[in-house]
C-alpha cells in the first residue's frame, strides 16, 4: 500500500511538472493595417510561469508578443534565453526555430549571481541593447545567426523592460521563411520553451556583455537579475514548455 501511494505521488508530481506540455488551442487574430505598431496585448497566460502570450497574423507575417512580470521567469529568459519552435501543418516538426535572446555561456553564471535595480538600471539597458543585435535561427540549412539590426532583415525580435517591471518580447516572422502559404494552410504548432536556471545549453553566440571574465560593462558596472520574488522558490528552477495549437486568422 505504501509503495502504491509513493508511486501515485510521483506520478502526480510528474503530471504537475508537465502541466504545460499538453496542446493548448489558440485562435490567432487578424492584423489589420498598422495595428501591430501599437503593440498586441496578450490575451492568454500560463499560470505556472505567468508568461502571457498573444498571436496575430496577416497574409505574409506572424506576430508573437510575450509578456511577464514574474521575477523567476524574467530571470530565466535573461540568463538562458527563450526558444520558439514553429511546426506548420504538414511539414516535418522541429525544423524551424528561433532562440532569442542568446547569451554567452561564460556570462550566464555571472548574470544569475549579480543584482540590479530593475527597471531603472543602465546595466539592464546595455544588456538588452546587446541582446537585440542577433538571434539564432534554425531552418533546413541548420542553425545560423541572423542580424536583427539590419533594416532589411527578414526576422525581427525585440526584448524590452517596462517601468512596471514587465518584460516584453516581440517577434515578427515572414511565413515565407517557414514555407507556409496561408491560402493553403491555416494551422501551425508553436512551442515556447524557457530553460530552468540550472539548465545548460551548448549555444555560444557571438554577442557578449563581458561578465564572464569579471570585467563588467562600462566602468566596472555590474548587471544581474536578482529576483527578490515573493512567489516562492518551488518553481524557480523548473523549465517552461508551452505547446500551442494555433489556428491562424484569415481576412474574410
Amino acid at each position: 500500500m505504501k509503495l502504491t501511494r509513493l508511486v501515485l505521488g510521483y506520478i502526480g508530481l510528474a503530471l504537475l511538472g508537465c502541466s504545460s506540455a499538453k496542446q493548448i488551442p489558440y485562435q490567432a487574430k487578424w492584423n489589420a493595417p498598422f495595428n501591430y505598431v501599437d503593440g498586441l496585448a496578450p490575451d492568454q497566460q500560463d499560470q505556472q510561469s505567468r508568461l502571457a502570450y498573444g498571436i496575430i497574423n496577416d497574409d505574409s507575417f506572424l506576430y508573437i508578443t510575450l509578456k511577464t512580470k514574474d521575477p523567476n521567469t524574467i530571470q530565466k529568459i535573461l540568463s538562458s534565453g527563450l526558444k520558439i519552435t514553429l511546426n506548420p501543418e504538414g511539414q516535418r516538426k522541429g525544423q524551424f526555430s528561433l532562440q532569442f535572446p542568446v547569451v554567452m555561456k561564460e556570462d550566464r553564471r555571472a548574470l544569475r549571481n549579480l543584482d540590479m535595480d530593475m527597471p531603472n538600471s543602465l546595466g539592464l539597458s546595455l544588456l538588452l541593447d546587446s541582446y537585440n543585435k542577433e538571434a539564432l535561427w534554425k531552418d533546413q540549412q541548420g542553425q545560423h545567426f541572423i542580424n536583427l539590426v539590419e533594416p532589411d532583415g527578414s526576422i525581427k525580435s525585440v526584448i524590452s523592460m517596462g517601468r512596471n517591471n514587465e518584460l516584453t518580447e516581440q517577434i515578427i516572422l515572414p511565413f515565407s521563411l517557414i514555407n507556409m502559404d496561408l491560402a493553403q494552410v491555416q494551422d501551425i504548432g508553436i512551442v515556447i520553451e524557457i530553460d530552468g536556471q540550472s539548465s545548460r545549453s551548448g549555444i555560444s553566440p557571438r554577442i557578449g556583455i563581458g561578465l564572464g571574465g569579471g570585467i563588467g560593462m562600462g566602468s566596472g558596472m555590474g548587471v544581474g537579475i536578482g529576483t527578490g520574488s515573493g512567489y516562492g522558490n518551488n518553481n524557480s528552477d523548473r523549465a517552461i514548455k508551452l505547446k500551442l495549437d494555433v489556428k491562424l486568422a484569415t481576412n474574410i
